[in-house]
């Protein structure tokens, strides 16, 4: 009995299908519930423990509280920004002298899998884990006269948050669960972000999209709430992740430094080198639209600066 040839994948095409297979898993697999374990007749085991299905695992964070990440294959990309500074600037606006840290373009290799969190960490899941509300904290007093935060909205991201806060949650939640829990290198923020795409975003470079995909601009933008939204509300990434263009900036594991890239190590680079700032990706919900792009970094931060709109989202090792 002879069988049917089996063609091989190319690498690239490998990473593609996968891509693809996660994508539809999430279709499949992922609630519509916004960083909380609430559907209705859920497993005993999901709803007591670390859970993982295809291409998604699902942290147990007690008291009925759930984190939801999804699967992030390993694979090679480009980093950076593949148009000129003069380009950028047509397409979304800006000005060129500030888009100098996102050269050169260069080839990093992801050489490990990884698991993302599909939302930016919420108010409850912040809860559950540090049990405060920096929100409510005196630091914040001030922002929130200036910027009214909605109270009781445990589906809103977390902000009021510094560096060290961050990376303080990923410690105790990685004790809590037992995995390893952290904040993402810049280099695997941004590929997770293009998600196999060469684009100004992750959905292409036409910018009248952009508002389907993440939010910014504010009211001016004709947003109703002139504060972060509520996470996952608009169109994912092809690889299932919401609001990677924009709503609150999110702190990753490296320390900024314009100049990293034209000395960056190929294979899973971190600028591990102490600055005075730390790494954060993504815009915000009042941000410029050039802010909102995949390979934006910014450049302006302290390690302990709080603001309305700085918060997080959690990577964890796929080996446990």
């Amino acid at each position: 009995m002879t069988h049917p040839r089996i063609p091989r994948l190319k690498p690239f095409s490998a990473v593609l299908l996968t891509a693809i297979l996660l994508t539809a898993a999430q279709i499949v697999l992922v609630p519509v519930a916004f960083g909380q374990n609430t559907e209705k007749g859920a497993s005993s085991k999901e709803a007591s423990g670390d859970t993982a299905i295809v291409g998604q695992l699902t942290l147990d964070l007690g008291q009925g509280g759930s984190m939801k990440l999804v699967l992030i294959p390993a694979g090679k990309f480009m980093m950076g920004n593949q148009d000129t500074p003069a380009e950028t600037v047509k397409k979304v606006g800006g000005m060129e002298r500030n888009l100098v840290d996102e050269y050169p373009v260069h080839e990093v290799t992801i050489s490990k899998p990884f698991y993302m969190g599909i939302y930016e960490v919420t108010q409850a899941q912040w809860k559950a884990v540090m049990g405060n509300e920096p929100w409510k904290a005196e630091r914040a007093l001030g922002y929130m006269r200036m910027q009214p935060r909605p109270q009781g909205f445990d589906d809103y991201p977390v902000a009021f948050v510094d560096s060290y806060d961050a990376i303080e949650f990923c410690r105790k939640l990685s004790k809590k669960t037992g995995r390893s829990v952290s904040l993402p290198t810049e280099a695997q923020w941004e590929y997770a972000c293009r998600a196999g795409t060469t684009t100004t975003f992750s959905f292409g470079d036409d910018l009248s999209k952009l508002i389907d995909y993440g939010w910014y601009g504010g009211k001016n933008a004709g947003q109703k709430e002139d504060y972060a939204h509520r996470v996952g509300q608009l169109k994912p990434n092809p690889w299932g992740l919401y609001d990677m263009h924009g709503n609150v900036w999110e702190f990753c594991r490296d320390w900024y430094d314009k100049d990293f890239y034209s000395r960056s190590p190929s294979v899973d680079p971190e600028n591990t080198t102490k600055t005075d700032k730390p790494s954060l990706r993504s815009g915000a919900f009042h941000s410029v639209p050039t802010v909102s792009r995949s390979a934006q970094r910014n450049s302006w931060t302290s390690p302990k600066t709080v603001r309305y709109n700085y918060g997080l989202r959690v990577i964890v090792a796929a080996d446990k």
